[in-house]
């Protein structure tokens, strides 16, 4: 408890020069606010991605109990009807289709049947209402669509207009008959799922005789254990039995590393603010170093002192996150794009939107703010607490009573930095992953505490330059300040160096991962022509080529080869998701192997010896080379032989290849996503251009197709590449801009400070040219150390993020590769923008009036 005396005194020091004179706080008030925002908005971007997805099966699944899921025979449905223990079931065939006249859109296709949907199916037309169609318009001969008001009113539609539908094949114009009831998850995913009659999909879609779900509602949720074992008698060894919100998991745990990628990256702003919230703490004692002596000569604790600095803290802490948390909703709408960019480009299609946090997350940032403030003034506290009166009340005392521990903070970092090692080695070997961000963590912060061993051996061997004619004594004042005021400036310094170190960092990973998959594209995008349903660019791998297309590119004379490629979502054994690839022909080049003989594996693998898994797919599975994967088939347990791992950077999850002839032998599915089109050595540009608009022209009735030459896909990895870093660059950004307004008011509390020096040199006839010119040295110096430190701090957390942090998440091997003439321009631009930051404070010191500065003491 504290007692009323300890609470005035606490007021009086501490809180009450803090309302009176904010300017002092400013600085942590508003890096804290930015670092609880940033934090806050990635984390309601993420939340929005994540509930895009939950809402859109929300509506699919309805009210059902259990889901069916996987190609089921429709003949499977009156068997699964009949299963005792089941209330109610009705079909469905799922479809993802693009809108051509409203560029971008998607829409989740849905058939439906009228007769069974009712009892399970919230999102259903309305059958006969007013305006409506009924039953018999709905089952007739020409397929009707109904959507919701939501879309209609958001595309300006109405009911009886035609829209058209990119699916499978050629555009079809659909009209729109119905409007579908609204319901709660309708309204939160602005309706963007369709509804047909279960016949006209499947016709549409080349599906006659097909399922892709069942949804099922049990009579007793007591024996659903039950009804579960006896579907699975029934139905095929590929079919997956399980909860509708299982789906939602799969997708969260999808999107897991994703999130919490960016949740760490968003936290390096708050740790930003961090060392700005021990700069102003440092900056209070300072300030009232006379009071805190006084209050020491007459008594008082120094739990009191402690308690006092804490509760400025966390004032600054607490009115920073609650501005943090209202600036949120802006700056997720700022960074909705982008995360929505990244997670369509990656993932699955989905709308991602601002708005505000959640009660818990907005408490989250709050506590993560003020923690992080009472964190960071912890130690100036400690030196406050700590304060010898006999030193601080002599007249002329000097802020450098309270000495920076140089070497123990030195050894302590490089503790810290040996402990980042360890957990490196673990993150990669046992685990969690999450230990690579405490790697990451450790880095930034041991080379932190190597800041004031870094500024006195950057700045003492700059003290010759004390001979340059005409700045030698400026040079000489700034390095000598920089030296007395190691608490004051290595907080500054380390803010600076922290966000160039995550800045470097970045910059390494990207310029690295960008390298990588430029060479890997290389090696294995060898084609010269590549082909794939328009439909897909905004789908992903959705809807299939037309039958015939690989046979009419293989009959042409000028085509040396083709190469075909196609995903297939399946199962192991165990119930773990695998992603097949499944390729044929030479013209989709050699795989990637890790371990050489890529065309000897490649022939392999084409002629089914076994099964290629990528690296991420294999860290999942836990498999090597020579290992087995055994996946669950319609002919049972199929034993694959682990050829060996290779490179690939499509997907996180992973993915499994394998032959088609050993596909189409286990599976018996047809149709591929993709062909790759190899020319004859010497066909010009003209003819192939002429062979492309020839195949357009002959299947042109039967599909939309995006065409590209090597060159132009190449272009399109880059532009998908950027996409997904552009979070991460807009969050490099913030704390870049924090950190160097940081210059700025940490050397406007400078002089401040520092006013009776500056009393004393302008007394002794320096000028006010020479005052600002000190200042300005003191700037750069900031700058040049920050740089150094940032620069070596950066490269080493580079490694972390690249070799790391990547393989543990993602299971990516990544060439590490440094962009020199980008990190050689560091210190020219940070010491640029340190000396622009340091010039107000400058010229605030230059106008210092002697005679009232030395009327301070």
């Amino acid at each position: 408890m504290i007692s009323p005396g300890t609470g005035m005194i606490v007021w009086r020091w501490g809180l009450r020069p803090l309302i009176h004179q904010p300017r002092y706080s400013l600085l942590s008030v508003s890096s804290i606010a930015l670092g609880v925002s940033v934090f806050l908005s990635i984390t309601i971007a993420n939340r929005s991605a994540v509930e895009s997805f939950q809402q859109a099966f929300q509506q699919i699944s309805g009210r059902a109990d259990l889901e069916i899921r996987g190609d089921l025979p429709e003949s499977l449905f009156p068997l699964v009807q009949k299963t005792d223990g089941i209330a109610a079931a009705t079909p469905l065939i799922e479809a993802m289709v693009t809108l051509p006249d409203f560029p971008g859109e998607t829409l989740h296709l849905i058939g439906i049947d009228p007769f069974t949907a009712p009892g399970i199916l919230t999102m259903q037309p309305l059958l006969g209402q007013a305006g409506q169609g009924d039953l018999a318009e709905w089952l007739g001969p020409e397929p009707v669509m109904a959507l919701s008001q939501e879309f209609l009113g958001k595309h300006h539609l109405k009911t009886g207009e035609r829209v058209s539908l990119q699916g499978p094949g050629a555009p079809r114009r659909v009209r729109i008959g119905f409007q579908i009831e609204a319901d709660v998850a309708t309204l939160a995913a602005q309706g963007r799922v369709g509804a047909m009659d279960l016949a006209a999909v499947q016709e549409w879609m080349g599906s006659e005789g097909k399922l892709t779900a069942i949804l099922i509602r049990w009579k007793n949720p007591a024996g659903k254990e039950a009804v579960i074992a006896r579907l699975k008698k029934i139905l095929p060894a590929t079919a997956i039995v399980a909860p509708p919100a299982q789906r939602t998991r799969q997708v969260e745990i999808m999107l897991s590393a994703f999130r919490m990628n960016l949740s760490a990256l968003s936290l390096v702003s708050l740790m930003v603010g961090m060392f700005f919230v021990a700069n102003t703490a440092a900056a209070a004692v300072i300030r009232g170093r006379i009071s805190l002596g006084i209050l020491r000569a007459i008594g008082v604790a120094r739990e009191t002192i402690r308690w006092m600095v804490l509760t400025e803290a966390a004032l600054c802490g607490c009115v920073g996150s609650v501005l943090g948390v209202l600036a949120a909703p802006l700056l997720a709408a700022v960074l909705a794009a982008p995360v929505a960019k990244t997670v369509t480009s990656l993932y699955l299609p989905v709308e991602v939107h601002g708005g505000w946090p959640t009660l818990l997350e907005a408490l989250a940032g709050v506590v993560a703010g003020v923690g992080a403030s009472l964190l960071a003034a912890w130690i100036p506290a400690r030196q406050a607490a700590q304060v010898d009166p006999t030193q601080v009340l002599h007249p002329g005392t000097a802020p450098e009573i309270f000495p920076v521990p140089v070497g123990r903070l030195a050894w302590i970092g490089s503790a810290l930095l040996a402990f980042a090692v360890l957990l490196s080695y673990l993150a990669l070997s046992t685990g969690p992953a999450l230990l690579g961000f405490g790697a990451a963590f450790l880095v930034l912060t041991g080379f932190s505490l190597l800041v004031p061993v870094a500024t006195q051996w950057i700045l003492r061997p700059l003290r010759p330059l004390r001979h340059l004619p005409g700045v030698g004594s400026v040079i000489r004042l700034g390095i000598e300040q920089t030296l007395r005021s190691l608490h004051r400036s290595t907080p500054t310094i380390a803010a600076l160096a922290a966000a160039v170190a995550m800045m470097v960092g970045i910059t390494v990973m990207i310029h690295s991962f960008r390298g990588s998959v430029m060479a890997w594209s290389g090696r294995t995008l060898t084609a010269d022509l590549f082909i794939a349903p328009a439909a897909n660019e905004l789908l992903g791998l959705a809807h299939t080529l037309p039958t015939g297309a690989s046979a009419w590119w293989s009959g042409r004379p000028e085509v040396k080869a083709v190469g075909t490629f196609r995903e297939f979502e399946t199962r192991t054994t165990r119930e773990e998701p695998v992603t097949l690839g499944v390729i044929s022909g030479p013209a989709r080049g050699v795989v990637d192997f890790l371990h050489g003989d890529g065309e000897q594996k490649t022939s392999a693998l084409v002629q089914g010896q076994g099964v290629a898994l990528s690296e991420s797919l294999a860290r999942r599975l836990h498999l090597s080379p020579g290992g087995t994967l055994v996946l669950s088939t319609p002919q049972g347990p199929l034993p694959l032989r682990v050829i060996d791992l290779y490179r690939d950077y499509t997907r996180d999850r992973g993915i499994a290849m394998i032959g088609a002839n050993l596909f189409r032998r286990v599976w018996g599915e047809q149709g591929i996503h993709s062909l790759a089109i190899q020319f004859a050595a010497g066909t010009s540009q003209e003819k192939m251009e002429q062979t492309q608009r020839l195949f357009e022209n002959a299947f042109g009735g039967q599909a939309a197709f995006a065409c590209y030459s090597n060159h132009a896909l190449r272009s399109r990895i880059v532009e998908i590449f950027n996409q997904t870093f552009a979070v991460t660059a807009i969050l490099r950004t913030i704390s870049i801009i924090v950190a160097v307004g940081g210059v700025m008011l940490t050397l406007g509390m400078l002089v401040l400070e520092r006013s009776r020096d500056i009393g004393v040199l302008r007394s002794m006839g320096a000028s006010s040219l020479q005052i600002m010119q000190m200042m300005l040295a003191e700037a750069a110096m900031m700058g040049v150390i920050a740089s150094a430190v940032g620069l070596i701090s950066g490269c080493a957390l580079a490694l972390v993020l690249t070799w790391v942090i990547n393989k543990a998440f993602f299971g990516w091997s990544i060439d590490l590769s440094y962009p020199w003439w980008d990190l050689l321009a560091v210190p020219c631009w940070m010491t640029a923008s340190a000396l622009i930051a340091g010039a107000f404070p400058a010229w605030q010191a230059a106008a210092v009036p002697p005679a009232t500065a030395l009327r301070m003491e």
